[in-house]
């Protein structure tokens, strides 16, 4: 048996392009003008418009490919987002260190370890390594014993690095799963993937500058009513802090409950707004 190499790795995206380019937003204007907006709307602002309006079917005229990869266990969590072509890692047919992404042969695997508290990292970190070296070794065990590998793979562990994806998703989809995932309550590992993802996808057609973020920034109203440890209550420590959820900011977006309730807001500050989130997603990205 060769010698067993564990490869501690990040989420990661990768080779996100969006079909036609910067010029993908004019699809949107274009199937907007043919469902009856008129021409004395300006170009951009009749895109800032379908998306802020919510007017979203337009949307999925663009189209957006990128590779992924992900740990097994969060893997389920992106394919609930539905409206979503992917071709994946096969771990029935590819021995589970081998992979067309991978520079050198390894058993790569994703863990948060910089989520854990500094009074129990060394020994918590330590217990997480110890039980994945032995699932892998388990497994690399049963296919040197010639065990079929649809077989082998069972005894694999969440953490294993085998969610890797070649995606294509129109728009309207992919803002759908970045409002829900670049939320403060997602996944740490979700937060970190739909981090890349916003900020490849400002790169690659910026005109979506200020249009995308989480359900609140979008809404303008946040849907997490009285959710303890994140709008309500004592803030939960494993979850990061929202910049949304102080009354006496300029940047203050309410519940659903607190609007209801009679709650009022001042001028919302859009760019330092921004700002703040974008702050948040550079330090989701980094898996720091």
């Amino acid at each position: 048996m060769n010698e067993l190499k564990i490869k501690k790795v990040k989420p990661k995206v990768w080779n996100l392009e969006v079909i036609k380019g910067l010029d993908a937003w004019k699809e949107v204007v274009y199937s907007a003008r043919m469902s009856g907006v008129p021409p004395q709307v300006k170009d951009m602002n009749c895109f800032g418009m379908m998306i802020e309006n919510d007017y979203s079917s337009s949307l999925e005229h663009i189209i957006i490919k990128f590779d992924l990869k992900m740990s097994k266990g969060n893997a389920p969590e992106f394919l609930e987002h539905r409206m979503v072509s992917h071709s994946g890692y096969s771990t029935r047919y590819i021995e589970v260190s081998k992979g067309i992404d991978k520079k050198e042969e390894a058993y790569e695997v994703i863990i948060p370890e910089h989520l854990l508290d500094n009074e129990v990292k060394t020994e918590s970190a330590s217990l997480l390594s110890e039980n994945i070296g032995e699932s892998i070794r388990a497994y690399r065990n049963l296919v040197d014993k010639k065990v079929p590998r649809e077989i082998a793979r069972y005894v694999l562990p969440f953490a294993q690095a085998v969610g890797v994806y070649h995606v294509t998703i129109n728009l309207r989809s992919l803002l759908n799963m970045l409002s829900l995932r670049l939320c403060v309550r997602s996944s740490p590992e979700f937060r970190c993937i739909a981090s890349q993802l916003y900020l490849k996808l400002m790169e690659e057609l910026p005109q979506m500058g200020g249009l995308v973020g989480c359900r609140g920034f979008m809404r303008g109203c946040c849907p997490e009513s009285g959710v303890t440890g994140v709008r309500a209550g004592e803030q939960h420590k494993h979850y990061p802090v929202c910049p949304f959820k102080f009354p006496d900011t300029d940047i203050y977006i309410p519940t659903m409950k607190e609007l209801r309730k009679g709650g009022k807001v001042k001028e919302f500050d859009k760019e330092k707004a921004l700002k703040a989130m974008e702050s948040l997603y550079r330090k989701w990205m980094t898996w720091e």
